[in-house]
Parts: structure tokens; sequence; C-alpha cells
């Protein structure tokens, strides 16, 4: 057998036996840099919504959340930052009604 063939011995000390290998550190990093932030802080009447949203749509409450961003995000870039405004302050006088209506008048 050749000399590449061997496996190396261990020819460190203790305390190298018991830090990670550079894989696993270096790996650990690369996953650190991925990892998002998932934690998100709602007031309890939006915790509220996001329940019922959850009981009628039997989905997973990131899902909702995503989607709700994703229409925010892209309704924003479609509308500019005008018309998206009035959209918002309709939307926040939590009236079902008056933004329905709202929106039908948006179409014309």
């Amino acid at each position: 057998m050749s000399k590449d063939k061997l496996p190396k011995l261990f020819d460190g000390s203790v305390d190298e036996l018991t830090r990670p290998t550079r894989q696993k550190v270096q790996k650990n990093r690369a996953l650190k840099e991925e990892k998002m932030q998932k934690t998100l802080y709602i007031t309890r009447d939006m915790n509220r919504k996001l329940i019922e949203l959850y009981a009628e749509e039997g989905r997973r409450q990131s899902i909702i959340v995503e989607d709700a961003v994703n229409l925010y995000y892209y309704l924003k870039k479609a509308m500019g930052e005008k018309k998206f405004g009035e959209l918002m302050s309709a939307v926040k006088r939590e009236d079902p009604e008056f933004l329905r209506e709202y929106l039908i008048k948006l179409r014309l």
C-alpha cells in the first residue's frame, strides 16, 4: 500500500480533539448566513386577524403572512406611492364595505 492511501494518525493535543473541525465550523457559518429571522412581532388585533384567516383558509400562519407581504409589495410596485398610500388609508379604516366601494372606483 502506498503512503497516500493510509489514514493520517492524530498527532495533536487533546484540545484539538474536542474542538470542531474547520469544515464543521465553515458549514455552521454558512448556515448562519442563510438563516433568516422568523420572529414577527405583531399586535393582539393583528394576531386575532391572523387566527381568523388561519381558520378560514386552513393554512399555516407563515404562508398567510408571506402572501400578505407579497400582495403589499406588488401592489405598491404596481400602483405607485400616491395611489398605494390612498389604498392603505382606505384599508386602515377597517371597513370592508368602504374598501369594496373604493376598489370598485379604482377599476374605472
